[in-house]
């Protein structure tokens, strides 16, 4: 396991297991029925250390299907909103995540013919390693 491995983990478990949502995130597909998915994007390193130790900040993209249209706005809001509150965060064996902050806010990115609905936002976690 790596440490962003372990990162997308942490954060998967976490959400899970605070966040009022109606089924696990998936880091697979984002299911066809309905669902919530979730991957990494491309960090950058914020500051390194004479160890080599550094910090860096990773962006995680969560992607929400839902028939509910207010349903899945709120799954993705309790999602941020919970991580962007923790006073302590979950640490890894890997990995110490610091911080996380929403830079994109949970929003409709469109709709299918069957009437389901796409949803979308990106939380930037800090980390050190």
């Amino acid at each position: 396991m790596t440490a962003l491995t372990e990162l997308l983990e942490l954060v998967v478990d976490t959400a899970e297991k605070n966040c009022d949502l109606d089924t696990e995130i998936t880091l697979e597909e984002l299911p066809a029925e309905g669902g919530i998915y979730a991957e990494l994007g491309e960090g950058f390193t914020e500051s390194t250390y004479y160890n080599q130790n550094r910090v860096k900040v990773i962006p995680i993209l969560f992607l929400c299907r839902h028939a509910d249209q207010k349903r899945g706005l709120e799954e993705l809001c309790s999602i941020t909103d919970y991580l962007e509150h923790l006073r302590v965060y979950p640490r890894g064996k890997m990995v110490s995540w610091l911080d996380a902050s929403t830079v994109k806010e949970p929003s409709r990115i469109g709709r299918d013919e069957d009437g389901v609905y796409h949803f979308s936002c990106i939380i930037n976690c800090k980390i050190y390693y």
